[in-house]
């Protein structure tokens, strides 16, 4: 087993570390041993587990995801990209803006793109192989109305993670997404304090099913979008 922190095994980045599932996700990894590396908008305002490596970088800026990808290579070779970076915002198709639309699209979608694209080219350089793992939503097949954004764009992420699985499987590298329901964070349990928290997943339930999907045992497995709803 590597030790922690080993680079011999590959580096693990973790877009959205610092929010409720992508602390979950990174403490999971580097107790199992892996170098973890954390990209992050404002690392002023970010708290992260010991032992993660915080790299500026805001997933909107294509400049500063090359330079997100020369950084980690300077560490070790690519293996694994978990995106867990998106936000919510709700807002009937017919009467959001562009803004509001654009916005959702460039949280839940085009950052995990830029930051997968960025992932998978670092991966077919090094020949090795590697593991994607994109984090959907229960939103994106259960259509509700009054948030139209979100749900279009997690959509396009389950999309992109079976086109992806398609185009990258010749060069072994396995792109899958996990499809939490709403979880048991302290912010949800405020925004809906009636609801029956109990029944919601708990990040550190989801993260364990994304460090699964990470592993050698889940080599097999590719374009699986896996739904974590836990009792909801």
């Amino acid at each position: 087993m590597a030790e922690p922190g080993d680079t011999r095994r590959g580096v693990a980045v973790v877009g959205g570390g610092a929010g409720a599932l992508g602390r979950a996700v990174v403490e999971r990894l580097l107790d199992g041993g892996w170098p973890v590396v954390v990209p992050v908008r404002r690392p002023q305002d970010a708290e992260l587990p010991a032992g993660a490596v915080m790299i500026a970088c805001d997933l909107r800026v294509t400049a500063e995801i090359e330079a997100l990808a020369a950084a980690v290579a300077g560490i070790g070779p690519w293996r694994a990209v978990v995106n867990a970076s998106g936000g919510y915002a709700g807002g009937e198709a017919h009467r959001i803006d562009d803004e509001e639309m654009l916005d959702q699209l460039e949280l839940n979608f085009l950052g995990p793109w830029r930051l997968a694209r960025a992932a998978a080219r670092a991966m077919i350089a090094q020949a090795s192989g590697g593991r994607i793992v994109n984090v959907a939503s229960r939103s994106a097949v259960d259509v509700a109305p009054g948030q139209a954004g979100y749900q279009v764009a997690k959509a396009a992420l389950v999309r992109l993670t079976e086109v992806m699985a398609l185009e990258l499987r010749e060069h072994g590298i396995t792109v899958n997404a996990v499809m939490p329901s709403i979880m048991d964070t302290p912010a949800n349990r405020f925004a809906m304090p009636h609801a029956e928290h109990a029944r919601w997943p708990h990040p550190g339930e989801v993260a364990a099913a994304i460090e699964w999907l990470l592993g050698d045992d889940a080599g097999v497995v590719s374009g699986a979008v896996v739904p974590a709803f836990g009792r909801a």
